[in-house]
């Protein structure tokens, strides 16, 4: 289970990822210092009619108990032969744990600018959470991966983790700057997801997550190429539970502008 809080505006949030057997009611008996419990992987009897606020969640999972080239195989075959491309452009792959961090403080840095600079590039404006980010180092339980390339970042994923499941939290390319070789960034993404997914399968996580479908009958554009690594499609639900009066206010005030239901 990956359990940590954050201040979001004025609200603390506790965000708790694959409760395993806890239930939503466990949890809020427990009187966890927090206005708003968000807890992910909730099963759907504990949602609708029990608690103010819950959505429907889609996203995809690849079995990492499964042989090597099993996994492998699942995955399309084009994506394929550009991760066998990728081995001669020239790349590095690096993960970063918690100390990996902590003795390089300028990783979240060199992160923040291209995340951020990817998005500005698409015309809006989307901030790297290093509150949330440091919070789950505190934890360790977040893990980030990279493709650097003539000593430049081009590629950086991030994933938060526990002993079981992974799920990917961030994955930001420099691919739409004017000097970038597109083709080149796009073969190595595909091909830094599959060394992510062999780094924790050799850790002994037994799922990858691959952090959100928003639809599947009708994907867009990133939903097509998680699509593309052969996972199975998973639905559960996320359930935000007020732990306070003004966590419930909160929740009351989400509700009524229809992001949760």
């Amino acid at each position: 289970m990956i359990d940590t809080s954050y201040r979001k505006k004025f609200l603390t949030v506790n965000q708790i990822w694959y409760p395993n057997a806890l239930s939503i009611s466990e949890l809020l008996r427990q009187r966890r210092n927090a206005d708003i419990l968000f807890v992910h992987g909730v099963p759907i009897e504990e949602t609708k009619g029990s608690f103010r606020g819950w959505q429907e969640y889609h996203t995809c999972m690849n079995d990492l108990t499964l042989p090597e080239d099993k996994i492998f195989a699942e995955i399309n075959k084009n994506v394929r032969y550009e991760c066998r491309r990728s081995e001669r452009d020239d790349i590095e792959i690096r993960f970063y744990k918690k100390a990996d961090i902590a003795a390089d403080k300028t990783i979240l840095s060199i992160f923040a600018d291209i995340y951020e600079k990817m998005y500005q590039s698409k015309g809006i404006v989307e901030k790297f959470n290093l509150t949330a980010v440091q919070k789950y180092l505190e934890t360790g339980n977040i893990c980030f991966s990279a493709v650097w390339r003539q000593n430049e970042p081009i590629v950086f994923h991030s994933y938060i983790c526990d002993a079981y499941d992974t799920r990917l939290l961030h994955s930001a390319s420099c691919f739409r700057e004017e000097s970038a070789d597109q083709n080149l960034i796009g073969r190595a993404n595909k091909k830094l997801h599959w060394e992510d997914m062999k780094y924790f399968k050799e850790k002994g996580v037994l799922r990858y997550d691959w952090g959100g479908i928003s639809d599947f009958e009708n994907p867009n554009g990133i939903d097509a190429f998680k699509l593309k690594f052969g996972g199975e499609k998973i639905t559960y639900y996320n359930v935000f539970a007020g732990n306070t009066q003004l966590g419930k206010l909160a929740v009351t005030a989400m509700k009524k502008m229809k992001r949760v239901n």
